[in-house]
């Protein structure tokens, strides 16, 4: 067939509307995941289009709603804010090539997904001493299970020091199914400082409401006066008028007044308390299409630190400030990570803790693996000098 009968009858079939469309087809953006976290709002990630010739963005649309983000032509995410979609809709997004001559095709959508954070704090737990050495711990919980199945509660419990303050090496704890435990092998006469926190597979949330509680003994009490707590109160608060300071060791007594009006109870009926699935405490999520890329990187050095005065200390290990883009604000990492010192002379490390050896320049690298969410991040370095 000669030229111009070719260009003719693929005219005609344009006119038609069955011309085989080339440039749309190669801008189909594919892959498209997306993912939650509480301090990165709605992540979404994508493959590029197998030709991105004249792209000049990229428009991320959020569903329900029709919310869009707007990335840039090498762009490979984009996110919405906590404040954009908020906490209540599940979302699935799709994504569109935008070139001046018009925009591609829409995407398939990515994945769905549901905002989830850490559960909200029970109440302030009560708790008595039961015998010489063990104290029973029991708590309301929030309904609230911020959106992923609780796995219990942590119960964190320490001795006291003399100055009310926790030790924390001497630390213990445990995990409960049910809103009461039995702590047992305590310290009698001794005050110790107990904690409850809601926990799911973002975390756990115990909104600091310690309570203090004193195991008997042939001693007697703990002669620690412990701090009295009355939560729940607010500028508004109607039912008292004052708020009592829990005063000090030396504090005699303390007066505080009610109001006449009638104080509503604090009650949750247990039929609405959240539900536990103690296998839930990693989040579910299948592979993403795309996994994101993360970046790791060292922070915290100083140019130069002093054999000398890292030794007046006793030789305490100096901690490596590591991160990356996988680390959660309320997980911390939830993947493995490695740091290794790449000058072993000068110094080691293990578990992140530096030891410094001798002087001259320590060198240390870092990196975390991937998951179904993530890809491997590249070695970060870091690098000081240790004089003597």
């Amino acid at each position: 067939m000669k030229l111009r009968h070719v260009l003719s009858f693929t005219l005609f079939l344009s006119v038609l509307g069955l011309a085989p469309a080339h440039a749309a087809e190669t801008r189909v953006v594919s892959g498209v995941s997306a993912y939650y976290r509480v301090d990165l709002g709605y992540l979404v990630g994508w493959t590029l289009p197998a030709d991105t010739k004249g792209i000049t963005t990229y428009t991320v649309t959020a569903n329900p709603g029709g919310k869009t983000c707007l990335a840039s032509s090498i762009a490979l995410k984009c996110a919405f804010t906590n404040t954009a979609l908020g906490f209540t809709n599940t979302y699935t997004f799709t994504v569109v090539a935008n070139t001046a001559a018009g925009d591609g095709p829409v995407s398939a959508p990515s994945n769905a997904i549901k905002a989830a954070s850490i559960p909200y704090a029970p109440l302030t737990a009560l708790a008595k001493a039961t015998s010489d050495t063990s104290v029973d711990v029991e708590w309301v919980p929030n309904q609230n299970d911020g959106g992923s199945p609780m796995y219990g509660y942590t119960i964190t419990w320490w001795p006291s020091s003399a100055s009310g303050d926790p030790i924390g090496n001497e630390q213990k704890q445990i995990v409960a199914t049910t809103t009461r435990a039995s702590l047992t092998g305590l310290k009698p006469s001794t005050m110790y400082i107990i904690n409850v926190a809601s926990c799911n597979a973002y975390g756990c949330n115990s909104a600091d409401r310690w309570v203090y509680v004193s195991t008997t003994g042939t001693a007697g009490l703990s002669k620690i006066k412990p701090p009295v707590v009355i939560s729940g109160g607010s500028a508004t608060t109607t039912c008292w008028n004052a708020i009592w300071d829990a005063g000090t060791a030396a504090s005699t007594g303390s007066t505080f007044t009610r109001s006449t009006t009638k104080c509503p109870g604090i009650t949750l009926d247990p039929a609405l308390y959240p539900k536990i699935d103690p296998t839930a405490i990693n989040s579910k999520m299948a592979p993403l299409a795309t996994k994101f890329a993360q970046s790791a990187s060292f922070m915290g050095f100083s140019k130069t630190y002093s054999m000398k005065e890292w030794a007046a200390t006793g030789g305490n290990n100096w901690y490596a400030y590591f991160s990356a883009s996988s680390k959660s604000v309320t997980l911390g990492f939830t993947t493995p990570y490695t740091v290794i010192s790449i000058t072993p002379t000068v110094c080691t490390v293990a578990d992140r803790w530096v030891k410094f050896l001798a002087p001259g320049e320590c060198i240390l690298n870092g990196s975390v693996a991937g998951n179904d969410i993530w890809l491997p991040s590249p070695v970060a370095v870091g690098r000081f000098t240790i004089i003597p």
